[in-house]
């Protein structure tokens, strides 16, 4: 008996592990992400911690830069839209990455004059992003199978996880021996190979339905409340994850760059067999039930966060709160991306307003942060994050 469920527990991780039944076009995205995330996992943990020092230790200077930047994104997000129904869903993703070498471009040089390359960071990030993101989510919405999307969901995440996983100590490293500058021409060649793969995907005929002005206005409707809620939400708790969290470290670490890219490594490595677990499970059970447990646990995980005080503490409560990341992103995002094809001919309408309310959500949680550090600094951020968190339900 027990030999009979060793055979099965070892053929439902193999099933798990096996995506040779998911389409070319997933495994291409797979293929795209385990390149992207690389870089993505080297500068997206270390950028705010970059931003911080050109600043000269101004959190509130840090904030503005994305603030400003998460504004134009959120006005332009429209537009971005519009053109993608004009080039098609591929040459926009193509067209926004290879833009965004230039944005690590502008950071190489960020130091020399950083009000001038603060205008001009922003400015390409903006571009790229309202050229990427809906194209991305309405293609990944096409791709993606209902009966299966929970588990194609993890597998993405679970690849960037691979090679994110040694990012932020490859970076730690990187900038102890090197500095900056040399993670940026890093960043530049890693982002130009990870256009590649994007050549292979099929097309996919899109065209926008809204007008720029009827975006926002389609926006404003009384029946699309609920997600903006949910999606404000996210996007408020999602900006403290990805600027105050490795600005929090960076500090309480001493400024060590290796250290802090030691710790995240650690906490990233814990994740992935969750998200194998987690992502197959929710596409058999009830993905709001999940979803309602999975916020409420993410929040005591940013409860958790502000009785830090140590390095060994970071690791312990950076992982908890890393393995109860994967119980709310897995099941949100599938229903994401099902509410998503749910609209049939109009993903991606529905992708915008998504966009929309995910950006005001970090635009507000920047403008609250910025009064909340005179107040109560970084405790009293992460329990607003905690209650963003539990609104994430209303999706």
């Amino acid at each position: 008996m027990e030999e009979l469920t060793a055979i099965r527990s070892r053929k439902g991780l193999s099933q798990l592990l096996n995506i040779s039944y998911f389409s070319k076009d997933f495994k291409i995205i797979c293929c795209y992400q385990l390149i992207l995330k690389i870089i993505d996992g080297m500068i997206g943990l270390f950028l705010p911690i970059f931003l911080l020092e050109a600043y000269h230790q101004s959190l509130s200077l840090v904030i503005i830069f994305y603030i400003i930047g998460y504004t134009l994104f959120g006005l332009l997000v429209p537009l971005g839209a519009i053109i993608m129904s004009k080039i098609g869903l591929k040459q926009s993703m193509i067209s926004a990455r290879l833009i965004s070498v230039l944005f690590y471009l502008f950071l190489f040089y960020f130091k020399n004059n950083p009000l001038v390359f603060s205008i001009l960071a922003i400015a390409v990030l903006t571009i790229f992003r309202m050229l990427y993101w809906t194209p991305y989510h309405t293609n990944f919405t096409h791709i993606t199978h209902r009966d299966s999307r929970g588990k194609q969901v993890a597998y993405v995440a679970i690849v960037g996880y691979i090679t994110s996983m040694a990012a932020p100590l490859l970076a730690g490293f990187v900038l102890y021996q090197y500095g900056f500058n040399f993670m940026f021409i890093l960043g530049i060649i890693i982002v130009g190979l990870s256009v590649i793969p994007l050549f292979f995907l099929t097309p996919v005929p899109v065209k926008f339905e809204f007008s720029f002005w009827q975006t926002f206005k389609e926006w404003a409707k009384k029946e699309n409340a609920n997600l903006r809620i949910a999606y404000i939400s996210n996007g408020a708790q999602d900006l403290v994850g990805a600027i105050i969290w490795p600005i929090f470290i960076y500090q309480l670490l001493e400024k060590q760059y290796l250290a802090v890219g030691a710790v995240s490594a650690l906490i990233i490595g814990g994740t992935i067999l969750l998200y194998l677990f987690t992502g197959q499970y929710t596409d058999k059970f009830n993905k709001k039930k999940i979803l309602r447990y999975g916020s409420f646990i993410y929040s005591v995980g940013w409860l958790l966060k502000t009785i830090i005080s140590t390095a060994f503490q970071i690791f312990v409560i950076g992982t908890i709160h890393s393995f109860t990341a994967v119980l709310l992103n897995t099941p949100f995002s599938a229903l994401m991306y099902e509410k998503a094809a749910d609209r049939g001919s109009y993903v991606d309408e529905y992708t915008v307003l998504m966009e929309i309310s995910d950006i005001l959500g970090r635009i507000l949680m920047g403008l609250l942060i910025l009064g909340l550090l005179w107040i109560g600094g970084f405790k009293i951020i992460f329990i607003l994050a905690a209650l963003f968190s539990l609104l994430i339900n209303l999706l």
